[in-house]
């Protein structure tokens, strides 16, 4: 018996496939997925809202093959969904999805800062402390996208003095997400000055040395911000699908 030929492989363009994307392209996919990123966690594009191929591509100037890297990227972080007839949707928000992402939140965060300030340097130190300034800027507090951005920032700015990008990409993703719920709450709440003199008191617990106080303030503070939240959400019926028994 003839031993059979091995078939070569052929890449995805020669079978007839989607092409693979050239360096130029990933890098315009990378644009793409950052401005639509960006715009869903500030709540630009609005939760329950619904966009076609060529509404995105009209309105950000990016072309299909583009489009589609981008957006299957958004929805394996589950900001976008694909809808048959309806295109793609921004994935709404209810009352549980809140709770489940501050409750997350609380459980990641004072372990990520638990990780990052055991045996804090002078160094690391003045990293926060321009994380911290930052956010005091009159620019910055102008605007609660510029806000939350720097807020963000400043907590990123802890969790990268770990040294474990893994921990620090967790602690992002979950920010993201908080991020976009409290943009739906500043609609009939300014959540500034709670969160300012959230960063003072991690600040002066870095500066102590105070693992055992940060782990406990970071647990404590972001069940003090999600309490804030839901009461403006409530208020404000800025949730879509409100379900009160969540919170049973």
């Amino acid at each position: 018996m003839k031993p059979t030929k091995a078939t070569p492989l052929k890449s995805p363009a020669s079978s007839g496939g989607t092409p693979a994307l050239s360096t130029a392209d990933l890098l315009r996919s990378e644009q793409a997925y950052e401005q639509l990123k960006s715009d869903i966690v500030a709540c630009v594009l609005s939760p329950g809202e619904a966009l076609t191929e060529k509404q995105i591509e009209a309105r950000y100037g990016i072309k299909k093959a583009t489009i589609r890297s981008a957006l299957a990227r958004l929805m394996q972080e589950g900001l976008v969904r694909s809808e048959p007839r309806r295109g793609y949707v921004i994935t709404t928000l209810t009352l549980r999805d809140v709770n489940e992402i501050f409750d997350v939140r609380s459980l990641i965060e004072p372990e990520v800062f638990r990780v990052a300030t055991t045996g804090i340097t002078e160094r690391g130190l003045d990293e926060i402390r321009l994380a911290a300034r930052k956010v005091l800027k009159p620019e910055t507090l102008r605007s609660p996208v510029a806000f939350l951005a720097a807020d963000r920032a400043f907590r990123l700015a802890i969790a990268e003095l770990s040294g474990n990008l893994r921990l620090a990409q967790l602690l992002s993703q979950i920010l993201d997400q908080s991020e976009r719920a409290l943009h739906l709450g500043f609609k009939s709440r300014d959540f500034m000055p709670l969160i300012i003199e959230q960063q003072k008191q991690l600040l002066q617990a870095c500066e102590k040395s105070d693992v055992p106080g940060i782990v406990k303030l970071a647990r404590s503070q972001c069940l003090a911000l999600k309490h804030q939240l839901v009461g403006a959400l409530l208020g404000g019926a800025k949730l879509r699908d409100v379900n009160l028994q969540d919170f049973v």
